[in-house]
C-alpha cells in the first residue's frame, strides 16, 4: 500500500511525486516509503492497520456502495435474532449426510417442499423489513443490524410482527421445530 491509497488528494499529489521520481525512489514509494530530495515518511503497520478500520467504519456509518468481495468479513454478519430463524450446518468437513436429522428432527421430518417454503418466508419477511427500512447494500445491512443495536431490535420487532401476521409461516414453524415469536 502506498501513501496515495488514503485520499483521493494524496493519490494525486503522490502520482505527481512518482513522475518525478527516480524508479528506486518509486519502488520505496510503493512501499509507503518517499525518499529522495524531500522528507522521509514511512506509514507503520499500524498506521494502516488504523486507517483501515477508519475506511470501515466510515463506509458501513455512510453506507456507501462498494464492489462485492471488497468489504472485511465481518460485515457480511447476520443478526442473531435473524440466525435463530434458520439451522446452523454442520461444521465437520465431509459430516454424515444425517446431521439435519440429528440436530433438528422435527424439521427433518418435514418435506423437503415444506423446508423450502419455510426457509423462502423467512427470507422473503427479513428482505421486506429491511427494504421497508431503506436497508440496502452490506455496509448498510452492517451498520443497521451489527453495529446500532436500538436499530437491530427495531428491526427485529419488525420482523416478529410480519411473521406473527403470516398464518402460513406459524403453521410450517412448529413443523421447523422452530418456536413461535
Amino acid at each position: 500500500m502506498h501513501i496515495g491509497s488514503f485520499t483521493p488528494a494524496a493519490s494525486a499529489a503522490y502520482a505527481a511525486f512518482e513522475r518525478r521520481s527516480s524508479p528506486v525512489a518509486a519502488g520505496a514509494a510503493s512501499q509507503g516509503k518517499v525518499t529522495g530530495d524531500a522528507d522521509s515518511v514511512t506509514i507503520s503497520a499500524a498506521a494502516r492497520q488504523a486507517a483501515s478500520a477508519e475506511r470501515t467504519g466510515a463506509l458501513a456509518a455512510s453506507g456507501q456502495a462498494r464492489a462485492a468481495g471488497d468489504y472485511p468479513v465481518e460485515m457480511y454478519q447476520l443478526p442473531k435474532w435473524y440466525a435463530d430463524y434458520g439451522f446452523e450446518l454442520s461444521s465437520q468437513p465431509g459430516g454424515g449426510g444425517d446431521w439435519l436429522a440429528e440436530r433438528y428432527p422435527q424439521a427433518a421430518a418435514a418435506s423437503s417442499a415444506e423446508r423450502a417454503e419455510y426457509s423462502a418466508l423467512i427470507q422473503g419477511h427479513y428482505q421486506a423489513v429491511l427494504a421497508e427500512n431503506g436497508v440496502e447494500g452490506v455496509a448498510a445491512h452492517y451498520a443497521a443490524t451489527i453495529l446500532d443495536p436500538d436499530s437491530s431490535e427495531a428491526l427485529r420487532r419488525q420482523m416478529v410482527e410480519r411473521i406473527r401476521g403470516d398464518d402460513r409461516l406459524l403453521e410450517l414453524m412448529p413443523k421447523m421445530g422452530k418456536p413461535i415469536p
